[in-house]
């Protein structure tokens, strides 16, 4: 498997798939997600210097399986 935390993600188009706050800066703003050739990274938006989560297409359908 591919290292994902060896991708780099300077460049990456974040988006916020949430309601009611998107585009607004405030404390109750949500995750953030972008793809990356083979997965996804997460992170949260509040805080969008900590690294973000990744997750491979496989991991990501797996989760998505089992709930």
């Amino acid at each position: 498997m591919e290292n994902l935390y060896g991708i780099d993600l300077t460049n990456a188009n974040w988006t916020k798939p949430c309601g009611g706050n998107v585009g607004d800066d405030s404390p109750e703003s949500c995750m953030e997600f972008t793809r990356f050739d083979g997965g996804i990274a997460i992170r949260d938006s509040k805080i969008p210097g900590v690294a973000p989560m990744r997750f491979s297409d496989a991991e990501l359908t797996a989760f998505l399986g089992a709930i």
